[in-house]
């Protein structure tokens, strides 16, 4: 039976002949390709959120410049793509993440395009997003007084519907 080297978790990385031992610095790369998935890089912190009138989405981009984003509503997603741009010198030992992203939001309901808002203030994107005329809760209070009227309020606007 051949034995095989463990890393510091157990698992075991190659097999090994008996008396060989693999450097130090090449046990250290196995042992990084292997990690788990659980301490990879899985975006950006967001949250997401809505009021009576607006839907709000915030995102953590600390280092992260309003030239290197985009945000778009495509039919009914929020789309933030960016990129943080690497140092041009080499790190030894950078633990950051580097490169572009892309984050795809589902809207909850429809949005009125024209006032959506946006800033990046202390490395927090803010991003309000009005709701439309259509997707804004509206009231209906029924009215019998023998032919079936009810009357719609809606932002101010009252619509008189009757059906006989």
């Amino acid at each position: 039976m051949i034995p095989a080297v463990q890393n510091s978790n157990g698992r075991h990385l190659v097999a090994a002949l008996p008396g060989h031992r693999l450097s130090p610095v090449f046990d250290r790369l196995f042992e990084d390709f292997l990690a788990p998935a659980s301490q990879s890089w899985t975006g950006f912190p967001s949250s997401l959120w809505e009021d009576e009138g607006a839907i709000h989405f915030e995102m953590d981009l600390p280092g992260i410049h309003e030239a290197d984003l985009e945000i778009t509503v495509h039919e009914d997603h929020l789309v933030v793509k960016g990129e943080r741009k690497a140092p041009a010198e080499r790190r030894q030992n950078d633990q950051r993440v580097y490169g572009q992203f892309e984050q795809r939001v589902k809207l909850i309901a429809a949005v009125d395009l024209a006032q959506i808002e946006a800033s990046l203030q202390q490395g927090v994107l803010h991003v309000k997003l009005p709701k439309s005329q259509a997707a804004k809760p509206f009231r209906v209070t029924l009215q019998s007084n023998g032919n079936c009227q009810f009357q719609v309020e809606m932002d101010n606007q009252n619509s008189m519907y009757s059906q006989t």
